[in-house]
Order: C-alpha cells, then structure tokens, then sequence
C-alpha cells in the first residue's frame, strides 16, 4: 500500500545520524513525526563518535520513508512445519524434469538456480557406492534416533547444492547433491560424526556472541579458531553457490572452496583457484559481483588475537586475476577481525569489524570461539579497502558510534557510490539481545517462543557514509523481519531501487523466513507475498527476463518448503508483481533442507537441456562408483 504523500512514517526505533553534530540530542521515531528528546552529554571525536540531528528537518532528511511493517500480510507461522524441514537428504537427486503444478513456467525464464545450504544432520548418513571396499561399521539411521550423530546447529551440517535449470521449453531440470568435502567423506567412511570442536560453543546457545554467536538461520561464530588444515575446523562448504565465469563453486567462511561440475553438481575437488590460494588459506563464504567490469570478488580473512591480515581478490570475466596490482590487495585491521560479509563499489571494497576481544587463555588454548571470544558494546570499525585500478581511493577506517544495536553479521545487499565522498549501503541488521534462550537440539525450535530467543531480529537498514569527515547515518528502511536480502545483479555495485528479501510471518515479531518481499527503496513501499503458515521460502533470487532491461523485470525464484507435505517446490513470481503470489509453482519431487545462498546464470551456456545434464549425471555416479577414494584404507 502507497502511503499519502503528507504522511512520513518510521519503522524502527532509531534514526540516527554520527558525526560532528551538537551532541545532547538524538533522534528518534514516534508515529508519524520525529520527535527530538534531551539525551546523556556525548564525546565528539574526529572519527565520529556523537550521537545527534540538527533539527527537525535533518532528522527527516535522514530517515526513509515506506510502507510500515503493521501493514506487511501475516500468517499463523507453524513452526512444527518449519522444524520438518531440517532433515537429512538420504537419497540425492541426480536428475529430474519438473513441470508445474500451478500455472506455466514462463518461456523468457532461461538460465540455471544454483543454491548452497546444510542437507545432512545425522552425520555419515550417505552409504558409499556399493562397489567400495570400505562398509561403515554403522548404517545410516533417522534423525534423531541416534543423538551422538546429530549436529548441534543446522549450520554444521554438510553442504549440498540444488541446481534447476529452466532450457525454455516450459519445463525445469532438478538435481540435488551433496558437495564431497574431505570431512563428508571421512564421516560417510566411518558412519559416524567425527568433528565436535565446535559442540562447545553451540552449547552455549543464544547468549553467545550477544546473541548472534549462535543464530539461526546463519551463526556468528561459523568455525574454530585453529587455523589451518586441522580436524577441529570442518569445512561443509555449504554456505554459498557462486557461478561464474563458467564455472561453479560453494563457499564456506574459513576454508577452501570446492569446485563442482554445473550439469551434473558432481563434486571435482577443493579449489586453489588456480594455484592463487594455499591449502591452508582462510577463505571467505562471501562473494560479490561487480556489474559495471563483470569482475567477481572474494576475500580472505587470517585472523589472530592483535591484527588480521585481510585479503581481496578480485578476478576478471575469464576467472583470472586482473592485472592491476596482481588483482589482489592486503591490509592490516587492528585485533581479531571476525567478518562474514563485505560490499563492493565503484572504487572501495567495504568490510564492516565488530569490537571483538579475546580471553588470552582460552584463545591460546582451546580456540574455542565461545569461550576465547567476547562482543563487546561499542562501536563498530568501517573499513574502506580500495579496490585494485580505484583513482585516488586511500584506505580509510571509521569508528561507528554504539546506538544500542551491534553492527556485527550484516547481510549486505549492496553498496554504491553517489559520488566520490558518500557512499550508500542497503544491509539485513541483526539485533541479538533478546536472544537469550537456552541451546537447543536437534530439531531446534518448534515453537515461536524457542525460535525468538535463539534467532536474532533481523530488518532492513540504510546507512550513508561520508567518507572525509567521517559522518555515519543510520536508517532503518522496515521493521518487518527481514533475511537473505538480494537485488537485481545487474545493478550490483550501481544505484539501486529494489530489494528482494524473505521476511517472516509475524510482521515486526522474530519468525524465520517464510513470505518474499520486494522494497521500493527511493518510493519507500513495500508489497509481500505471504504463502500459507506451513509453506517456508528461503532466499529470493532474481533472475532477469529474456527480453527485459529494466531493474525489476524479471522473475524472483525461491526454493519453497512444504512442512505438512514435506516437499519442496520452486515459487517464479513476477518481480513487477511480487503480491499477486507465484506465476508458477514447480514441484521438485524431493526435500529440500532450509538453506543459505545462491545464484542465478542467465548466460547462453547454462539453458542446458535434461538429456545433457541427464547424460552427465549418469557419468558423474559411474565414476563415483570407480572412484579410487573408496578403495583406500
């Protein structure tokens, strides 16, 4: 719903403005006025640290404007639905034509979905081929039957990829496979789980980390904090999918990638991407695409107790590092850098450090994340990385004053340039401090009170920074609850209108992810689809029309999750369109674990048809089945 051109309204508690300002006056959002309230006397410092409007006018110059959360549609979210949908995979899906159940899928939809997320909770649950020599001592069991197998938080569950490929001719190609990391295939050996360092720190539950430790859907604290190559820090890779420049690999944050094959998400192998990379490099579960220089971003992260040496590269639409600089640049960031997440503009790559500090002991012995780190309240450090070939870009840091809320695990959606001094950023914020509920097991929360107090609030801010003087706003654009926010790729490091995201059903109120939202950010509406209580989507993914050039046309596909029937489908809604609901719902035959992240290829090379992925599926199995891997004892 539009709102009338005289009413400003306000979503969140807070719009506030960092800089150099009066100090003694904060802003904050009451109805549909601002109201200016006398606060606590705070200390200006050259890198921004008051908390202030100057007027009534600043105050609303500063904050968006968009349809409130109170009218965002809800539904009685069925979390017993939503708990269903953590269960292990025990059979993959190697190849399947899918035609729709509900409408057509659209003819100008062509390209391949491409999604990473957790698809095995009772470690060692996949039986090796039948030729092998090595039998598990144990066979796989059900969920649940034997708790010394089950994971402590769906994010320590290994990695699997669906890919669906739409060719054009109406109908969609499915596959589903579990990525062959080195620690999937020693628990898939012994039948059993082996990694526990991080059990600890998932025993802690919401008070960890502030209560973003622990979260769900995505943890804070997302592996140990020995490095290196090491049976404490397992690597899933099942965070992200990122294809691109004809080839498709997953991410996990700290470890090397894995390369997969597109047709047939048959596993080649971790990934040094070409000799760059060393077996021992920390390597992100982030990605960024540069629209404007079809370049791909990546970054490194080597962390210890008193500096961290980030690294970023940055590789051209061949998957080769680009010239300038060797396509990589390095910086120092002072103390223990804990980042999941990064933005890429014209000419700056933007990190943002949470205040982290560390319990020396326990850091130099266990390296246990919940018992060697502590987030502390205080302000966040801004770095702006300049990218390899940027004019005139220098490194800068900003403290970000403390406004009550941490700045730590933001989801960016993306970052722009307005000019050469201000940059705009769209981001999911988390809010952890009422999530202080007690750790829970498997099949974690089934009910909305046990999901509230591990999950952290989760809405969509704008910040604003201006980058000679240090000045920080802050804008929370809806209140509702927000996760997994994307926008149209084709904008990526651009200006942008739109932003997609999975929002919850409860409004304002923590629920995990289940309807899809589009925001209009400069006309400051929103519209939703909200599925039934018991239908879960998960990250929205746009994907472009065949013949369409502008921001929003295309489609949104989401992986939705069906707890009463415990199926899986593909949802297409119109992006021009997203309240009218699904244009197409595609039945996948299979279920699909709640996941993380993805992609969308709308290039000529991934519309390919069900007898070529088909015909590489059959030989990814024969040669699995041959693989010497399993004949070694």
């Amino acid at each position: 719903m539009r709102l009338p051109a005289i009413v400003v309204s306000f979503f969140c508690f807070d719009a506030v403005v960092y800089g150099f300002h009066s100090p003694g006056l904060v802003s904050v959002s009451s109805g549909s006025s601002i109201v200016l309230r006398n606060a606590p006397h705070s200390t200006t410092t050259a890198l921004a640290s008051s908390q202030s409007v100057e007027s009534d006018a600043a105050a609303a110059a500063t904050s968006s404007s968009s349809s409130s959360s109170s009218d965002t549609p809800t539904t009685d979210t069925d979390m017993k639905a939503y708990s269903s949908g953590y269960q292990t995979v025990f059979e993959e899906l190697p190849c399947s034509v899918c035609k729709a159940s509900v409408g057509q899928i659209p003819n100008d939809l062509v390209g391949t979905y491409f999604r990473s997320g957790p698809a095995m909770f009772s470690a060692g649950s996949i039986l090796p081929p039948k030729m092998s020599l090595i039998k598990p001592k144990t066979n796989p069991v059900p969920d649940g039957q034997d708790p010394d197998r089950m994971v402590m938080h769906p994010f320590e569950g290994d990695g699997a990829v669906l890919g669906v490929t739409f060719p054009g001719d109406g109908t969609a190609v499915a596959r589903f496979r579990f990525v062959r990391t080195n620690s999937f295939t020693n628990e898939r050996k012994k039948g059993r789980k082996v990694y526990t360092a991080m059990e600890s720190t998932r025993q802690d539950g919401g008070p960890a980390g502030g209560g973003q430790g622990n979260d769900f859907p995505l943890p804070m604290y997302r592996h140990h904090l020995l490095p290196g190559l090491n049976k404490k820090r397992k690597n899933t890779s099942n965070t992200r999918a990122v294809y691109f420049a004809k080839k498709l690999i997953t991410l996990w944050e700290g470890g090397l990638p894995y390369k997969l094959d597109s047709l047939a998400l048959s596993t080649e192998g971790r990934s040094q991407l070409g000799g760059i990379l060393k077996e021992k490099d920390p390597f992100g579960g982030a990605a960024v695409y540069d629209s404007a220089k079809d370049r791909m971003l990546f970054y490194s992260n080597a962390q210890d107790a008193k500096t961290s040496k980030l690294t970023v590269y940055e590789f051209n639409s061949k998957f080769r590092l680009v010239p300038d600089k060797g396509g990589i640049v390095e910086a120092d960031l002072p103390g223990f850098a804990l980042l999941s997440d990064f933005a890429v503009t014209e000419n700056y790559s933007v990190f943002f450090q949470p205040p982290v500090s560390t319990k020396s002991v326990q850091f130099l012995t266990s390296k246990e994340p919940a018992k060697s780190l502590a987030l502390d309240q205080g302000g966040a450090l801004l770095h702006l990385i300049p990218r390899v070939g940027s004019k005139g870009a220098r490194q800068k840091t900003i403290v970000v004053p403390f406004d009550g809320i941490s700045d730590a695990e933001l989801q960016f959606c993306n970052a722009y340039e307005v000019d050469e001094d201000t940059i705009v950023m769209d981001v999911i914020r988390s809010d952890g401090r009422s999530a202080t509920g007690k750790s829970l097991s498997w099949p974690w929360a089934t009910s909305t009170d046990e999901y509230s107090k591990t999950s952290s609030k989760k809405s969509l801010w704008r910040y604003k920074i201006q980058i000679s003087s240090g000045v920080v706003t802050k804008d929370c654009t809806d209140n509702v609850q927000a996760s997994f926010g994307v926008i149209n790729p084709a904008v990526s490091g651009k200006k942008h209108q739109y932003v997609y995201a999975a929002v919850g059903g409860r409004g304002s109120d923590v629920a995990p992810p289940q309807g899809i939202a589009k925001f209009n950010i400069d006309a400051g509406i929103n519209e939703v689809w909200m599925p039934e209580g018991y239908e879960f989507c998960g990250e929205p993914m746009f994907a472009p029309k065949k013949t369409g050039n502008g921001e929003d046309e295309g489609y949104i596909l989401s992986v939705l999750y069906n707890g009463r029937t415990n199926e899986s489908e593909i949802v297409v809604l119109d992006a021009l369109n997203i309240e009218a609901g699904p244009v197409s719902r595609v039945p996948l035959g299979i279920a699909i674990p709640h996941g993380y992240y993805g992609c969308f290829s709308a290039t000529e090379e991934t519309g390919w048809t069900a007898e070529e992925i088909d015909r590489r599926a059959r030989l990814a199995d024969k040669m699995e089945s041959k693989g010497n891997m399993w004949n070694e004892v």
